[in-house]
């Protein structure tokens, strides 16, 4: 049966539950609390959050986890609290499981542990495979930009405080990535831009075609000459983005920033031109739009990554994204996918209509849509308590991170 969601408003100053986080190895890790979604971000919330990701040790293996997982998300989630609270702590914890995903890049990762795996290109290549270890050659592709995209993140969060960068990291420096803080974010973008030069530029890079993101031929066996899928183009464009940005804190390296912004327009500009209008039921202005260009119909699970991407984008202020640019998106998540249950669940498709897999819809909102909040700010709430209903909060650190994020901004912005 389809209904139209209508969701009470709770207030709600606890929630404890267990659930098992794909990917994340759990040591009797703490329950995080959101205390009220509404006024400041107290430090008892905090305080709760760094608890428990000092209970949450970086997952084990070098692939997808560190992409669709929960470890690169992890990263993102201390970056967004490290946003709101300034801790060290939380940056001292971000840290640490951006050394432990760069650790494990398959070219710096010991052979006995799971690395020095032959890709595709017949190559120990520097990333982090996409197979199963089991598999030979290794894939990757262009999703290895996420694995980019979060340690940009910390490097920039690093180097906008000038008051760290002689400091010695806290937690010291097990891999020699750097002792100081700002020795670290420099390794942690040099490393970014020697993944993009050495592995995405090479192969993704289509220059006949306005440098749009494609996959190669043979020997790759992965959509083979066909245009990326959104979700992940969109994580090429985020760590093309945050790498403008470090180089720009920095101000060094002016060629790289052309020739990023070089790519990273033409594909933001694509990706816009081939949505299509929609409408919801409450007449406002929505977007459908393919999984793939140039046909099919995208879907909720992989349109979250879409999401993420235009925030970032758009937050940059750098690629002529405008809010009423990134609205339809935010409307089509809040008023057709939200607005539209069926068995329990949001819309499974950015049309409205669920299917199954990836299509099938969830019955809570995937945190990556929490930044559509800020485009429209009416259904914070409404988003807040789907993750409250289904006992998010207590084990989710992404969700919970950016609830908090959110609430942060919403009370900042009131001031």
């Amino acid at each position: 049966m389809t209904t139209k969601l209508s969701l009470p408003v709770i207030k709600i100053a606890m929630l404890v539950c267990s659930v098992f986080m794909l990917g994340i190895e759990h040591a009797h890790a703490q329950k995080m609390i959101i205390e009220s979604l509404t006024g400041p971000v107290t430090q008892n919330e905090i305080d709760a959050f760094k608890q428990h990701i000092e209970t949450v040790n970086a997952p084990p293996g070098n692939g997808n986890v560190w992409v669709f997982g929960n470890g690169g998300k992890s990263i993102e989630a201390c970056g967004l609290m490290y946003e709101v609270s300034h801790d060290k702590t939380i940056l001292n914890r971000m840290i640490y499981y951006c050394d432990e995903m760069l650790s494990r890049r398959n070219d710096l990762w010991p052979a006995d542990k799971g690395g020095q795996r032959i890709v595709w290109t017949g190559k120990i290549e520097p990333v982090w495979p996409s197979s199963n270890p089991e598999v030979s050659p290794a894939g990757a592709g262009v999703e290895q930009g996420d694995e980019i995209a979060h340690m940009a993140f910390c490097a920039k969060l690093i180097l906008q405080n000038p008051l760290l960068w002689d400091s010695k990291v806290d937690i010291g420096d097990a891999y020699h990535y750097g002792a100081t803080y700002k020795e670290r974010a420099l390794n942690y973008i040099k490393q970014g831009d020697y993944v993009i030069d050495n592995w995405i530029l090479p192969r993704f890079i289509r220059a006949s075609e306005n440098n749009h993101y494609y996959f190669p031929g043979a020997p790759n066996t992965y959509k083979p000459n066909e245009p990326a899928p959104w979700n992940q183009a969109w994580m090429v464009t985020n760590a093309l983005v945050r790498l403008v940005e470090c180089h720009l804190i920095l101000n060094d390296d002016t060629k790289r920033i052309v020739n990023y912004d070089a790519i990273v327009q033409p594909n933001i500009d694509w990706f816009l031109a081939n949505t299509k209008p929609n409408r919801s039921a409450k007449g406002t202005v929505c977007y459908t739009w393919a999984y793939a260009y140039p046909k099919g119909m995208e879907d909720t699970n992989h349109a979250a990554y879409d999401s993420e991407g235009l925030w970032i984008a758009y937050d940059s202020g750098r690629y002529h994204l405008t809010f009423n640019d990134v609205l339809p998106f935010a409307n089509t998540y809040c008023d057709v996918v939200m607005g539209t249950v069926t068995n329990g669940k949001f819309a499974g498709r950015v049309d409205g209509s669920t299917g199954t897999g990836h299509g099938g819809g969830d019955n809570f909102v995937r945190d990556e849509y929490l930044y559509l909040s800020e485009f429209r700010p009416d259904m914070f709430m409404e988003m807040a308590n789907a993750e409250i209903n289904t006992n998010k909060v207590a084990v989710s650190m992404p969700i919970t991170a950016r609830l908090l994020w959110e609430k942060d901004r919403r009370y900042k912005n009131k001031k």
